[in-house]
C-alpha cells in the first residue's frame, strides 16, 4: 500500500518538473522584440534597408504603435512605418468609441479601427 505522504510528495515533484519545462519552453520561444513582433536575427541579416515608405530609427522603442510595421535591418537599426488597415469585404468601419449599431456584429481590427457587419 502506498503512503499518502509519499504519493503527495511525488505529485508535487511532478508538478514542479512540468512547471519548469513549461517555463523553459516559453523562454526558448520568446524570439520577439520588445514590441511583441516576431523578430528573428537571421531575418535582420537579410534586410539591408528600410522600405522606401518607412523611417529609419535607432531602436524598437521608437517604433510607431498603431497599425505600424517595426523591423530590424542588417545594420542593427530599426525601421518603422504606417501600414494602415481596413475592414474585411462585406463590413464597414465605425468610430472606435462608437457603440455597435443594433442588429450588427462589431469587431476590432486594431486600436483605431473597428468594423461592423
Amino acid at each position: 500500500m502506498v503512503e499518502w505522504g509519499k504519493l503527495r510528495q511525488l505529485a508535487t515533484k511532478g508538478l514542479l518538473v512540468a512547471t519548469l519545462l513549461l517555463l523553459s519552453a516559453c523562454a526558448a520561444s520568446d524570439a520577439g522584440d520588445s514590441q511583441g513582433g516576431t523578430f528573428n536575427a537571421n531575418t535582420a541579416e537579410r534586410i539591408p534597408a528600410c522600405k522606401s515608405t518607412d523611417q529609419l530609427i535607432a531602436s524598437s522603442q521608437q517604433c510607431l504603435q498603431d497599425d505600424a510595421a517595426c523591423y530590424q535591418i542588417s545594420s542593427g537599426q530599426w525601421c518603422t512605418g504606417e501600414r494602415g488597415s481596413s475592414c474585411p469585404t462585406g463590413s464597414s468601419a465605425i468610430p472606435a468609441d462608437a457603440t455597435c449599431p443594433s442588429g450588427s456584429r462589431c469587431f476590432r481590427i486594431s486600436e483605431s479601427l473597428h468594423c461592423q457587419i
